[in-house]
Order: structure tokens, then C-alpha cells, then sequence
């Protein structure tokens, strides 16, 4: 599993990709992108913001 912020005309898109391995070779792979946003209301106190992360923006 990996995850990263790839940045593309200066906006953040968050990804996460969940990698199968066999015998030391990647065999599968599926990738996983969001835009930044802000957690709702009822799920605030079960999040934190990622570090840099502008929430205004998002």
C-alpha cells in the first residue's frame, strides 16, 4: 500500500494504491484518487487533517 499527493496545476489529488505481490513481482495494482475535502460534521472528531493540508481550499 502506498499513498501520495500528486500535485497537478498547482491542486493537491490524494491517491492510494493497493499493490499485489507474487514471487517479488507486482502483479496487480489499483490505484485510488480524491480531492482534497473536508470531513463532515459528524465524523469531525474521527479525523485529522493531513499535515500541509489547506481545508479552506478544499
Amino acid at each position: 500500500m502506498s499513498e501520495c499527493v500528486i500535485t497537478y496545476d498547482g491542486v493537491p489529488s490524494y491517491s492510494v494504491s493497493i499493490m499485489e505481490f507474487t514471487n517479488g513481482y507486482l502483479v496487480h495494482e489499483t490505484p485510488c484518487f480524491a480531492n482534497a475535502f473536508v470531513a463532515p460534521e459528524w465524523r469531525t472528531e474521527l479525523a485529522e487533517p493531513m499535515p500541509g493540508r489547506d481545508t479552506a481550499r478544499a
